[in-house]
């Protein structure tokens, strides 16, 4: 590594401890060893190795040891228990050119600013100019600055991409372009997008516009691909062909390459299709969705595949794991729970973080108690008001300690009706570590569900190392289900191990892991992860109705 990527870090977690109203003489020490760091003319590395880092003004023996971590890991336990505790979305807001931590907390807790898309969106409403201590240049400058972070990006995260796509599509449609599909890593559902690939039909072979955009055309098979690189830097490539072939178009350019190679027959062979149904009929072989094509062997597995009645966002009875302003929410738990009822879900799980998380103000046990006589008195208050069946379950976000112990005594834990339990802190584990506190955590006799299994960040952090097989494994055994959440930053468990925990017999819970009410509908992207995996909505916990859950509940609890 060199010394300016070992710095990074280092002045990332200056910012974090900022943004957090954290210890500000810490915060400056960070900084401080970072700037020092990038002015070394030797790498760190070897200062390291020869002992003498130490020796260089202002690097004590805490910070030599959490460089060592840095080189080691690329990142140390400091930052990680800071970033695991926030809003995924926060550190994005925090490379904004021009931003910085000071005025990122004032974004964050006076306008609910987590992510990306709710800076642009707050600057595009007009909200920020009027905050004290920004203005409209400041507001205009935000939002060029977005759109150049965003322009140095080679990948975007699924729900971006299909985002930017929604709008190249709506254009072409607009154009006369008919019909217009997704295709590529978008319809397969990939979680990171390098490509916005789109098949657009018209009998003339008429060439796309879009705005502010050089389109290059050249022949490919069964129509023109016009291809270019959007505003923000991200490729687009739009496959023209007549409607009648739409179907082969699709296939041909959705792939995977390993998929269309497998097909025992060549796609020049058959007839044009308008759909990729009637395509495969002609071919002679079962039809399967895109989101199941990278599966291994997948070909060869069609038959069966081909039977799976993949769960959707209508089978989704209940909406788990979600927090409020008992913690680091931005909405009430009266507000998440009639946003969540008002959806039309039949059962809500509030899972508010723990005490051992005071970055992300996890509750006390004396704010577990007014929590649960709260959810106690809006459940009587649902049940009494003559509208849909709908009940609040009392959870927590428990922290996963770093022995594997969970978070609060055991008679608090048994207070709840329900508890996920997560790693936010200790990252820097190698696999057997992180295995073996999972296990213990999963051994638990409260424990409901895993809690995203990596702590991943897409396109920002690697999770940490765990022999998912073995986590699975003990899932099973204890009767414990696994989440995929749902936050496009996470959709962690990844879909390439659902097929496992299917076999296992465990439950996939899909839950969007909602700060605010906005944040609620991100189910739909775990239920595509989920769908990419092959699951149906009899491996789903929360697609069981209300009886069937709390069933599950009572049939496990405290075991």
């Amino acid at each position: 590594m060199t010394n300016k990527q070992i710095a990074k870090p280092l002045k990332e977690t200056s910012a974090l401890i900022e943004l957090t109203g954290g210890n500000p003489f810490r915060s400056r020490a960070f900084a401080s060893a970072a700037r020092t760091i990038e002015r070394l003319e030797e790498p760190v590395a070897d200062l390291l190795a020869r002992g003498e880092l130490t020796g260089i003004k202002g690097i004590g023996k805490g910070l030599a040891s959490q460089i060592e971590e840095i080189l080691a890991y690329g990142s140390f336990e400091a930052r990680d228990n800071i970033l695991g505790a926030l809003p995924p979305g926060l550190l994005d807001v925090l490379s904004v050119k021009g931003l910085g931590a000071k005025k990122a907390r004032v974004l964050w807790q006076r306008l609910s600013v987590q992510s990306l898309d709710d800076l642009e969106a707050a600057a595009r409403s007009g909200r920020i100019a009027e905050l004290d201590g920004f203005a409209e240049k400041s507001q205009t400058s935000i939002l060029e600055n977005v759109a150049l972070l965003r322009s140095f990006e080679g990948k975007r995260r699924l729900a971006d991409a299909w985002l930017e796509a929604s709008l190249v599509a709506a254009s072409l449609t607009e154009q006369g372009f008919d019909p217009v599909s997704m295709s590529g890593e978008l319809a397969r559902g990939l979680n990171e997008v390098g490509c916005l690939s789109l098949v657009a039909g018209h009998t003339a072979d008429q060439a796309p516009i879009l705005e502010g955009v050089s389109l290059k055309s050249s022949s490919a098979k069964h129509g023109t691909c016009h291809a270019g690189v959007l505003a923000d830097g991200l490729l687009v490539e739009i496959l023209v062909c007549d409607p009648t072939d739409a179907g082969r178009a699709l296939v041909l350019t959705t792939g995977p390459k390993t998929f269309l190679d497998d097909l025992p027959v060549s796609l020049d062979a058959v007839s044009p299709a308008t759909t990729e149904q009637d395509l495969f009929k002609d071919l002679g072989i079962p039809w399967i969705a895109p989101e199941l094509r990278d599966l291994s062997d997948a070909v060869q597995r069609l038959d069966a595949l081909s039977t799976l009645d993949l769960v959707t966002v209508a089978d989704l009875r209940g909406c788990l794991h979600n927090h409020s302003t008992y913690s680091d929410g931005a909405h009430t738990l009266r507000q998440m729970s009639e946003a969540v009822r008002e959806r039309g879900y039949a059962y809500f799980g509030i899972c508010d973080h723990s005490q051992s998380l005071k970055v992300a103000s996890g509750m006390s046990i004396d704010t577990v108690a007014r929590q649960q006589e709260e959810i106690r008195a809006l459940n009587a208050e649902f049940a009494a008001d003559g509208g849909p069946a709908f009940k609040v379950f009392s959870g927590v976000e428990s922290d996963i300690l770093q022995d594997g112990s969970l978070d609060y005594p055991d008679e608090v834990l048994e207070s709840f009706d329900m508890i996920v339990a997560s790693v936010h802190v200790g990252f820097n584990m190698s696999e057997a570590q992180a295995t073996d506190r999972i296990i213990k955590a999963v051994s638990h006799p409260c424990t409901s569900i895993l809690g995203h299994p990596t702590g991943r960040l897409i396109l920002k952090r690697e999770g940490y190392p765990v022999n998912h097989r073995a986590v699975l494994q003990a899932c099973a055994e204890f009767n414990v289900a696994v989440e995929l959440n749902a936050s496009p930053y996470r959709l962690d468990l990844d879909w390439r191990w659902i097929e496992l925990a299917r076999e296992l017999g465990v439950l996939v819970s899909i839950n969007p892991d909602a700060h605010a009410i906005d944040q609620i509908d991100l189910t739909k992207w775990g239920v595509v992860a989920a769908r990419k995996g092959g699951l149906t909505a009899d491996g789903c916990l929360n697609a069981m109705d209300a009886s069937a859950f709390e069933a599950w509940l009572s049939q496990r609890i405290h075991r």
